[in-house]
C-alpha cells in the first residue's frame, strides 16, 4: 500500500480544497436559509423549465427539498427532491475519505482513481433516476 501521499490524484486535491473552502459559507447560508430565507421567496419562485413545458424539471423541489434538510428532516427533503441529500451524502462521503487519505488513516489504496466521478456518477443516477420518476407519475398514472 503506497501511503506516501502521491497516491492522491491532482484533480482529487484540487475537489477537496473546494470541498473545504465551500462547507462553512454552504453551511451558513443553510442555517440562515432554514431559519428566515425560505420565507423571503416562498411563492414567489417558479420553475420556468415547468412554465414552458408543464412538466417538472431536474431539479422542481430542490429549494424545498434544501430547506427540509436543513430543518432536519431528511425524509421529507428526499419527497421533495432526494438528490439534494444524495449530493451532501456524497459530499459527506467524497470528504471524508480525502481526509482519511490525506491522514494516512485508509486503509485501502485507490491507485490514484479519480474519486469524485463516482461521486458524481451517484448524484447525476439519482438526478435522472428521480426525475423519470416524477415524470411517469404525471404522464401514467394522473
Amino acid at each position: 500500500m503506497n501511503t506516501n501521499g502521491n497516491d492522491v490524484d491532482p484533480a482529487d486535491k484540487v475537489f477537496y480544497r473546494i470541498g473545504q473552502i465551500i462547507w462553512l459559507p454552504v453551511g451558513l447560508f443553510g442555517l440562515w436559509f432554514a431559519r428566515q430565507g425560505y420565507a423571503l421567496i416562498e411563492g414567489k419562485a417558479f420553475c420556468s423549465f415547468q412554465a414552458v413545458t408543464g412538466l417538472p424539471c431536474p431539479g422542481c423541489g430542490g429549494t424545498r427539498a434544501f430547506y427540509r434538510l436543513f430543518q432536519g428532516e431528511i425524509l421529507q427533503s428526499m419527497v421533495y427532491n432526494p438528490v439534494v441529500v444524495a449530493g451532501v451524502a456524497a459530499y459527506l462521503h467524497y470528504m471524508t475519505v480525502m481526509t482519511l487519505r490525506r491522514r494516512r488513516l485508509v486503509v485501502r489504496d485507490y491507485k490514484r482513481r479519480l474519486l469524485v466521478q463516482y461521486e458524481l456518477y451517484f448524484v447525476a443516477v439519482v438526478l435522472v433516476a428521480q426525475w423519470l420518476w416524477k415524470l411517469c407519475r404525471i404522464l401514467f398514472f394522473l
